[in-house]
């Protein structure tokens, strides 16, 4: 029998590291093979870490990397630099401005922006981690609070039909602007 679903409730007291954990196993197996349109689904959203690299194991990723925490969008710049491109919806809210401003800076820095969507939705209230062979969806929000202290509610699926369906879907935010 194949698993295609974990469901997770998490909130102060569990299940944080096993979002952190799940998060990096998803990114790290995006790296390796990456694919063409990562999705980031988030009305909030913050350069949280998402690869710890405190020990070095992950130093065959991204050797510019260094022994330290990888950030969102460390890891985003890096798959963009792997032919990825990047679609990153959100609101314009004044918290995310830090972040947004960071990684179009970094992308341009690294010469890969155009490899970079960035779309603005007033009513968005998605959420939702797309990658080529994994979805992430919930109540989670891409921030510490959302990572770390608030209770949420995040379903891992790795089902090609559910995965499939949620490319049509966000696809709608680039069709629409």
């Amino acid at each position: 029998m194949t698993a295609f679903y974990r469901r997770i409730f998490k909130n102060q007291q569990t299940g944080s590291a096993t979002i952190r954990e799940l998060l990096q196993s998803m990114f790290v197996g995006e790296i390796l093979g990456t694919g063409n349109r990562v999705w980031i689904v988030s009305p909030w959203v913050s350069n949280i870490v998402l690869i710890d690299n405190r020990s070095g194991n992950f130093d065959s990723l991204s050797p510019e990397w260094g022994r330290r925490e990888v950030r969102l969008a460390d890891v985003l710049i890096g798959l963009m630099a792997r032919g990825s491109e990047v679609v990153l919806v959100t609101r314009d809210l004044e918290t995310n401005t830090p972040f947004l401003n960071f990684l179009q800076e970094a992308a341009t820095m690294h010469a890969v922006d155009e490899q970079l969507i960035v779309k603005l939705d007033p009513l968005l209230h998605t959420k939702g981690i797309l990658l080529s062979h994994s979805l992430l969806i919930g109540s989670m929000n891409l921030t510490y609070y959302g990572l770390e202290m608030n209770d949420e509610w995040i379903q891992f699926s790795i089902d090609p039909n559910d995965i499939a369906t949620t490319r049509l879907e966000f696809a709608k935010y680039v069709e629409t602007a």
